[in-house]
This record gives C-alpha cells, structure tokens and sequence, in this order.
C-alpha cells in the first residue's frame, strides 16, 4: 500500500477529507446533487513550524481537527436548514453586535461547552465513581486507575452505541464508513469507482475512534503514576495531562498508520472493534459522495464515464426499482441526452460523455426511478405513426386508442369534406391523427383544462395543421351547443376508471397522469352519460359518436346510446379480446 496522508470524518449527509492539495466537503443535498467545497489550507503545524515538536504538537492538531470539524459541520448543515426557521432573539443580537464574527463565537462556545462536558463525562463522573470504591476497599493507586479507565470505556461504549441507533446520526456513520473505505481503496493504488471502494473493510487504524481510545489507553499508563490523592486534585491533574496524553497519543496514531507490523495490529485492535459502532457499511451514494471529496482533496479530476458506464448505471438502477423496461428506459433516456439514435449509442459504448450531460442523464434516470412514465420524461409519444408532444397533465396516448382513431378513418371517405369534434382531446392525438390521414376534414378539438389546450395547440403546429384544426376550450360540449355547432362526428375517449379503482393503478399511471382524464365517478359512467345527452343537440342527422371504453362497459354504454334513440350500435374488442371501441348512430 503507498503512503497516504489523507484523512477525513463523516458530516451530515457528506465526506470533509483533508489531502495533498487542500480540504474538500463533499455533501449530498436534498436535490440528490453533490456539492463540494474546496478549501486550500495549511495545517497548522506545518504553518506555524515551532508547533511542530513531537509529542506537544499532537494538541495543536487535535484543536485544528475540532474547529475544522465543526466548520465542516456547519458547512453540510446549510444544506438542510429550514428557510421557515425564525432565528431566536439572541442569534439576532449576535449577529447586530459582532456580524460576519458571530459564527466565530458559536463556534468558539461550542467547542468550550463540549470540552466542559466531555471532561464531565469523559474524566470527572469516572474518576468520581472510581473513588466510590476507594472508600470501601482499600486499593492501590494503579488498580483504581485501572477501574476508572474500565469505567470510562464503558461509559464510551455506551454513549456510542446509544447514538448510533438515532436514524441521523447512523446515516453519519454510514458516511464514516464510507470515508474510511475510500482511503483504503486510494491507499491500495486502485481505481477511485463506486465498485472498487465497496469491496475495502472500513476500519482504518487512523481513524479518531482509534484516537479516542488510544487517549484512554495512554491515560491509564500516565496517570498510574500519579497516585490517588483527593478528588478534585485529580480532577485538575487529568486536565493538566490532556496536552501531555493527546500528544503521545498523536504519535502513536501517526506510528500505527506507517506500520503494519505484529505490534502495530495488536495495538490498533482495540481501536478498530471500536469502529464497529461508529462505522456502519455504506450504500453506493454514499461511497461517491466520499470518492467526490477525495479526489478533489487530492488534485484528481475524475474521469468522464463512457456511453457504455452510463447505459450500466442506468440500467442498474433502474432494475432495482421492478422497471421491467429498465434497459430500454435506460437507452432511450440517454438518447434523449445526447440527441443521438438508439443504434448510435449502442455500437459506441466507449465514446466519453461530458460531464453535464452525465448529471442531465442521471436526473432523468431519477425520475424515472420514482416511476415517472418514461414519455413524460421525453416529452413525445408515437402514436397512429406520429409524433406528438406531451407532458404531465394531459393523458399519455395508448395503442389500444388506436383502435378507436382506425374505426372512424374507415367511415370517412378519402375526399370527404365534414366536420369532426374530438372531445376531451388530452394530447389532440386522436383528432390530429384523423385530419393527418384525412386531408379534406375539420376537426374541433375539444378539452376543459389549460394544459391540454396548451398541449393540444403546440400538437397543431406541429402537424402543420391550423387551417383545419381548433381548439376549443369547454366543459364538454357546453361551447359547441351556445354556437350551434353541427358535426358528422364526435368522437371521444373520456375519463372511464371507477373512482375507487384509481388507488389500485400501477404507480407510473396514479402518481403521474391527470386523474382528471382518469375518474369517471362512482360507476365510470358519468362522462358518457353527459356526452351521450349533450351529442344530440350538435349531430348531424346520422352523425357517428364513437367511444373509446372500458373493458366492462360495452354493454352499460351501449345501453345508454340505444334509450338516447342511437342505433346500428357497433362494439369493437381490442387484440386481448376486450371491449374496446363502441360506435352508434344517431337518428332525430
């Protein structure tokens, strides 16, 4: 393994690491981006050369580590604060009496409110409870050490594995272990992937769970010789030692990180069970959130991934959440990126993508994730050999309301020269399909909504069609009626789901299409029965209203057509052998 100097600790939600070319902060913010800061510092015992003596610069060492750790702290914090968050009366004083220098002095206060409760926890409630038992036996000094030492690991113990329960402060030692797993993976010389740190043990004996330890270790030895005078003596003393015990301990650690010798194991082993609790196995976010602030501590510019390493991240995500399409999903998405047709970034897997363009792609990837359907994603859908324009808001077109749009084309003559109303038109794909393929019509498309009308003109444009296609903004036929409109055709695919059954649609259709263009009330049947009403009053004599249907409803539908005085009824199934289309005439 080469030599390495990096090192680091976990933060909320990122990585801070220290390496040869300066600090970096790598967090995870709630928009699942990576945003990393970058600091060139010096420490300071290479700063301030007079501080660099063995064994007393390990104090000067450890008070920079803590003031850079709670920086780093702060720094991830931002990230998550609340903006509706009123700041109290005192940070407001703060801030008016000192400015830009009242985060100093929190800082500053923190880090002497945590001194004064790690010696009350760490030094004084041990020492007191050891000398509980001076009171009782009689025990030379060494074993009273001894049993505070014992206490105070157990009081460590206990504190770590209490906190590692809490939910934040687990997902923090997840980013510890990723951290540490990062390291070993650049110590070794190995590539800086996602796929290589996972397969390294994440306990390292430079870590500061090792520190804390080893203190405790080196304590127990200093203070033997002490002895074991009165109760706040020993108080002081234990406080005195701290600069002496943290500065050997300092050279051990740094000892321990060059030596992978019999002695150095057995020394760091303690230190290394120890990271059992403050350490948790990372998941793979985690490692590139680490991997991010290692590279960028070190001088490393990372590597531009392949069409091919993209198309396998993809996919693989993908496949995690039960996408059965996961690797078309994954191809069509990068195609989308890239502007480029499927066959192009299949035959080069090899060909670099920018950086950018990664980031752009792995949103979208994101979104997919949560089961956005893919051609909202796109925003274009194939329908009828066509391509339309969509996005969330107006109904996705099926193939099986291609069956609907087939039975109208085969009433319409090539030449014939009539008036056609699409309603609830969603995209415009069934009426812009039917005036594409017959080029002598007028179609009114017809839609209550705003993004529908916006979708649906967009649609029109598109198709190259305004001089025969409108939109017409309505509660159904409301508008056509006032206007005293008359067509040969409606045709319409309305909302038709059972309210109660829209809970159990798959999750790309309930949590993403317009519900609104989904209910179709209590029995589904609500919008047919107003359109079959409303139709008489603009049908032509012997106009054709032509539905698109659930699967249950040909004859409920059929039923309300024939007491509506419609006839020569016709229900068409779909390719499962399900009803599909249902076509009636109506007669004055």
């Amino acid at each position: 393994m080469k030599k390495c100097e990096v090192g680091g600790q976990a933060v909320i939600e990122g990585v801070m690491m220290r390496g040869s070319k300066g600090q970096a902060t790598a967090v995870r913010t709630p928009d699942k981006e990576i945003k990393i800061e970058f600091k060139k510092i010096i420490p300071i015992t290479k700063k301030y050369k007079f501080l660099n003596i063995p064994f007393i610069r390990g104090i000067f060492v450890l008070l920079d580590s803590l003031i850079t750790g709670i920086n780093t702290l702060n720094y991830s914090a931002s990230f998550f604060e609340d903006e509706d968050e009123i700041e109290s009366k005192f940070e407001i004083w703060l801030k008016n009496k000192f400015g830009d220098k009242s985060n100093d002095l929190i800082i500053g206060a923190t880090m002497i409110l945590s001194f004064f409760i790690a010696i009350g926890l760490f030094v004084a409630l041990p020492t007191g409870i050891a000398s509980l038992f001076n009171m009782r036996l009689t025990m030379p000094a060494i074993a009273l050490n001894l049993i505070e030492a014992i206490i105070r690991i157990a009081i460590l113990l206990i504190y770590m594995y209490s906190i590692s329960k809490m939910e934040d402060i687990y997902r923090v030692f997840q980013y510890h272990g990723a951290e540490h797993k990062s390291i070993f993976c650049y110590e070794s010389g190995e590539e800086l992937t996602v796929e290589n740190v996972r397969k390294f043990g994440r306990f390292h004996p430079r870590c500061g769970t090792n520190f804390l330890f080893l203190i405790m270790f080196v304590s127990i030895i200093i203070f033997s010789f002490t002895g074991w005078g009165g109760f706040f003596e020993r108080l002081i003393l234990r406080i005195v030692l701290i600069p002496f015990v943290s500065g050997i301990t300092y050279e051990l650690i740094r000892w321990l990180g060059k030596n992978d010798n019999k002695l150095s194991k057995i020394i760091a082993y303690p230190g290394l069970k120890l990271q059992e609790l403050t350490t948790k196995e990372p998941d793979d976010d985690q490692i590139e959130v680490a991997i991010a602030a290692l590279m960028s501590a070190e001088g490393i510019k990372p590597k531009e991934k392949t069409i091919g390493d993209l198309l396998d991240i993809g996919s693989k995500i993908l496949k995690a959440e039960d996408i059965d399409t996961y690797m078309l999903d994954a191809q069509l998405l990068l195609c989308n990126v890239l502007a480029k047709d499927k066959v192009y970034i299949i035959t080069n897997r090899e060909k670099e993508v920018s950086a950018k363009d990664e980031k752009e792609y792995l949103n979208l990837i994101e979104k997919r994730k949560g089961k956005m359907p893919i051609k909202y994603i796109l925003g274009e859908t194939e329908f009828m050999g066509l391509d339309f324009d969509i996005e969330e808001g107006v109904l996705i077109p099926r193939g099986d309301t291609e069956i609907l749009v087939e039975e109208v084309l085969s009433v319409i003559g090539e030449d014939d020269e009539i008036e056609i109303c699409d309603l609830c038109s969603g995209s415009g794909a069934i009426g812009i399909s039917i005036a594409s393929y017959r080029k002598k019509i007028r179609v009114d498309e017809i839609d209550f909504y705003n993004i529908p009308e916006k979708i649906t003109k967009k649609n029109i444009v598109k198709h190259g069609l305004e001089d025969r296609v409108i939109f017409i903004k309505s509660d159904l036929l409301s508008e056509a009626i006032k206007e005293e409109k008359k067509y040969s055709i409606i045709v319409s695919n309305p909302p038709y789901i059972k309210a109660y059954e829209i809970d159990n649609l798959m999750d790309d259709v309930k949590k993403y299409e317009p519900h609104t263009a989904l209910d179709g009330g209590d029995d589904g049947l609500i919008f047919y029965r107003r359109i079959i009403k409303e139709s008489k009053y603009v049908l032509k004599e012997k106009g054709l209203l032509a539905f698109e249907i659930g699967h249950d409803q040909g004859e409920d539908v059929s039923e309300l057509m024939k007491e509506a005085g419609f006839s020569n009824i016709k229900l068409v199934k779909d390719l499962a052998g399900l009803d599909r289309v249902l076509l009636g005439y109506f007669k004055y």
